[in-house]
């Protein structure tokens, strides 16, 4: 037995998704997969204008109102987003080569609208405080991928939404490491020119932009259009989804007849809500231990702090020891959502967007693992009285196991023969996908598709325990192995 097949097993014993997947599709072409990423079909509990609204507004701010106004058609015509990407510069290969598979969907619409979380350190695992390289260390395909920051070290835990904007001479002391990195061999000629490039021309092009968020979006936008020899499949439009959520939870919360406002204000409604979720993934553990309780706050060095419900008070304590407190009023909780003094968490994130609106989310492999527990804890909350059933069938009837997890068309070949995966740095240093290598991406076989991405991820979903001595090497020179033309292989000169 390989190790891909290994491998497949595995990931399969450990991840109902990745097996449902596999059992249902595993040598169907990624196509079919992507037919499935159809919105629901179910009336939401509210209307989804005002979500309309503040996604244009989102979008104005940062695209301007010509792509609102697409934008907005589009969201009106298909509701359904990916949610599972992180906000801010993405060059992480799983993720970007997943909102690419989303744009080619049947029926796609221009513009791909990608919902992703701000309120992460700029440190994530994505690295938004710089460039992720998929490039082997002195040869090495174990510790797959490199990090070239760009931000300063000791901003690394402060959330994307309060990050500072980059300058010049962050990008030249960036370049000035590249160099280094490159006299040293720690990476390949190719990996150190596609990077400059993406610093000189994507970072350099937004360096005049007075915000962080302004700043990543153009950065976003060129390293995407980058990935292309000709005209991209759709325009990206990344916005981040907690401001959208403030905007809408502004009126919730104001609402007697919203769901926020029972699950927030009504105490049965909130008490057996807290109960059924407490200790759940992406959730809350009522002792404080783990999660946070609908919010985050967020301290004066622009981290996010855990809070607690203590009585009446939303409360926690930050970085440096300072209480930070609110009463759980909507006079209070309204305005500090809107400056960003609180912002909402994931599972308020969902529960205003998803369960309340009806907005269609397709997430990754955890986002499939959280979300229908979320939705069936919020349904047995509701559970408490005969008039709030409507509104649990509604939410009931919310898709939540729409995904693109771990997924990938395109690798990187290595001159060894090893196949490894390939972000966008690594996708524009090679010159870009043809319209030829595009029409094909969704022709790749989903098998294949997980085990181009296995090599960076699958010890996301196995105890590294399971895996053997050097498991990404062996399975990235197993997958170069094939020369079937089953996946988009890039050999960079």
């Amino acid at each position: 037995m390989t190790l891909r097949t290994h491998a497949l097993d595995l990931a399969a014993r450990h991840s109902p998704l990745v097996r449902d997947t596999l059992r249902r599709l595993a040598d169907a072409p990624l196509a079919d997969l992507l037919a499935e990423l159809r919105p629901g079909r179910s009336e939401p509990w509210q209307s989804r204008d005002d979500l309309y609204a503040a996604v244009a507004g989102q979008t104005t701010a940062l695209y301007g109102p010509a792509v609102a106004a697409d934008v907005l058609a589009d969201l009106r015509e298909q509701p359904i987003v990916p949610t599972s990407n992180h906000f801010g510069v993405d060059t992480f290969a799983d993720s970007v080569q997943g909102t690419l598979l989303f744009a080619l969907r049947p029926g796609a619409p221009r513009n791909v609208v990608v919902l992703g979380f701000g309120s992460v350190s700029l440190n994530n695992l994505t690295y938004p405080m710089g460039l992720r390289l998929y490039d082997p260390r002195h040869g090495e395909l174990d510790g797959l991928p490199q990090r070239l920051p760009v931000q300063p070290n000791r901003d690394k835990h402060r959330t994307v939404l309060a990050a500072r904007p980059y300058d010049a001479g962050m990008i030249e002391r960036a370049r000035a490491r590249l160099v280094r990195m490159r006299q040293e061999g720690e990476v390949s000629e190719f990996c150190a020119r596609s990077a400059d490039d993406v610093l000189h021309r994507a970072y350099g092009s937004a360096l005049a932009l007075p915000s962080h968020a302004l700043q990543a979006t153009r950065v976003n936008t060129a390293l995407w259009e980058g990935m292309f020899q000709a005209e991209p499949p759709a325009r990206l439009v990344q916005l981040a989804i907690e401001p959208i959520c403030a905007a809408l939870l502004s009126k919730d919360l104001r609402d007697p007849g919203s769901l926020i406002h029972q699950l927030f204000f009504v105490p049965q409604v909130r008490d057996a809500l807290l109960d059924a979720l407490d200790g759940a993934r992406a959730c809350w553990r009522r002792d404080g231990s783990r999660g946070t309780v609908f919010c985050w706050g967020l301290s004066a060095a622009g981290r996010r702090v855990p809070l607690v419900l203590d009585g009446e008070l939303l409360t926690g304590v930050d970085e440096r020891g300072h209480r930070l407190e609110w009463k759980f009023s909507q006079d209070e909780l309204v305005p500090a959502l809107l400056d960003q003094r609180l912002v909402p968490s994931l599972f308020t994130c969902f529960a205003t967007l998803a369960f309340a609106r009806g907005l269609s989310c397709v997430g990754g492999y955890y986002q499939a693992m959280y979300l229908p527990v979320i939705r069936q804890g919020i349904v047995d909350a509701l559970g408490v009285g005969a008039e709030f059933g409507p509104m649990a069938e509604r939410v009931a009837q919310v898709p939540t196991g729409l995904h693109l997890a771990g997924l990938q068309s395109v690798g990187r070949a290595l001159p060894g023969g090893a196949l490894i995966p390939a972000g966008p740095v690594e996708i524009a240093g090679a010159g870009g996908l043809s319209p030829a290598d595009v029409d094909a991406l969704t022709r790749v076989p989903v098998r294949e598709a997980h085990l181009v991405a296995f090599p960076e991820l699958l010890d996301h979903l196995v105890p590294p325990g399971e895996l053997p001595p050097g498991w990404a090497a062996t399975i990235a020179a197993e997958n170069g192995g094939r020369h079937d033309g089953r996946v988009i292989r890039l050999e960079p000169s």
